[in-house]
């Protein structure tokens, strides 16, 4: 699996961009690509799927997701939310889907286990 490198962050936004969010730290943006990965990784998983970097859709995910997270962090909140939105547009369609039954698989963002039916409320 070969992982992205800040260099690839890096030339996705213009350098001035870059070195204001970051001031000479490139750090500020590991710790964003740190958690674009969890972030996707955590959604991989949910979805059923296997996290790996060189798939073309996760990586630009996780590019994607990583340039929100720099510009959260620099409180660019109107950036940042179109990076997250056209993050989820990318893994919108890796979304398990409904079986016929109108059920989701059990490991599917959202699906949670049934409870008790005899529960009867606080008493």
């Amino acid at each position: 699996m070969e992982l992205i490198e800040i260099e690839e962050i890096q030339e996705l936004i213009r350098e001035e961009e870059y070195l204001a969010i970051c001031q000479g730290d490139d750090s500020v943006a590991q710790e964003a690509l740190e958690n674009a990965r969890v972030y996707v990784q955590a959604l991989a998983d949910s979805y059923g799927l296997d996290y790996d970097e060189s798939d073309a859709v996760l990586r630009l995910a996780v590019k994607k997701r990583t340039l929100a997270e720099l510009y959260i962090y620099a409180a660019e909140w109107t950036t940042a939310e179109q990076y997250k939105t056209e993050t989820s547009q990318l893994l919108a369609p890796l979304a398990p889907v409904s079986s016929a039954s109108g059920e989701l698989p059990k490991k599917a963002a959202g699906y949670t286990e049934s409870g008790r039916t005899d529960w009867q409320g606080y008493r």
